[in-house]
């Protein structure tokens, strides 16, 4: 598409290089038509899912929050990647993270990417009992990583307790991850916690520790014990 001929704009709506869609729907918009009119209308004639990808891309950049709607099928698409373009969409068009919520037990690990990223800052989204089952062991990798994430950012104590619960486990795909992030916490992220957990909590993250202790060593089980004041309870 040359400079000067914004009557070719249509003809790129669908590239997949999100610079050139920009520069297409900018285009279009030149010769006096809405280029999320033209989205609708080719989504709507169900494309070939090479085409897909980049219609929905384009429509939740440029469309309004009614197309939401229009997106939402796309959702249970054949191709992942469509269905992870549908995720990103939504969300970018001010989606309910209930919308997309659904998909985080997705097969494709692209999809589970692009539903962990769009609920980053929405971890009540899915509930914990539901991540919980995700996060068991019968679950697909890319299934329990994502839910082991939400987990975390869902509160200090959770967080604390499901890396222990994975250490004391020896969980094969996520024990040295949640090994790491509990050093990382005890030595960085601990400083900032004021509060501490509720004895119940507390009961339960000292027989945890307990367990885990041999996987974490002595000398940051004494660290944890000091920030979880632990030395209070009896293991």
């Amino acid at each position: 598409m040359r400079l000067g001929r914004p009557e070719a704009g249509a003809d790129h709506l669908a590239d997949r290089s999100a610079l050139m869609r920009a520069t297409a729907q900018w285009a279009v918009r030149r010769t006096g038509r809405t280029p999320a009119v033209l989205y609708r209308r080719v989504l709507g004639a169900d494309p070939a899912a090479g085409r897909a990808r980049a219609l929905v891309a384009g429509l939740g950049e440029c469309g309004a929050v009614p197309d939401i709607d229009v997106l939402t099928p796309f959702l249970g698409h054949r191709s992942p990647r469509v269905r992870a373009a549908a995720v990103r969409a939504i969300r970018r068009l001010g989606g309910s993270p209930a919308r997309v919520a659904g998909m985080f037990a997705d097969p494709a690990p692209v999809v589970v990417r692009a539903v962990r990223a769009a609920l980053r800052t929405e971890p009540d989204a899915v509930p914990a009992a539901r991540l919980r089952e995700l996060l068991a062991a019968g679950s697909p990798r890319h299934v329990r990583q994502a839910a082991y994430e939400l987990l975390c950012a869902s509160g200090t104590w959770t967080r604390v307790q499901v890396d222990l619960e994975l250490l004391a486990a020896r969980d094969a795909d996520l024990f040295a991850r949640a090994r790491a992030d509990l050093v990382a916490w005890s030595r960085g992220d601990a400083a900032t916690v004021y509060r501490p957990p509720a004895p119940e909590v507390l009961r339960r993250l000292c027989s945890l520790l307990d367990a885990a202790g041999p996987a974490l060593g002595s000398e940051e089980t004494r660290r944890l014990r000091w920030h979880l004041g632990a030395d209070v309870v009896s293991s």
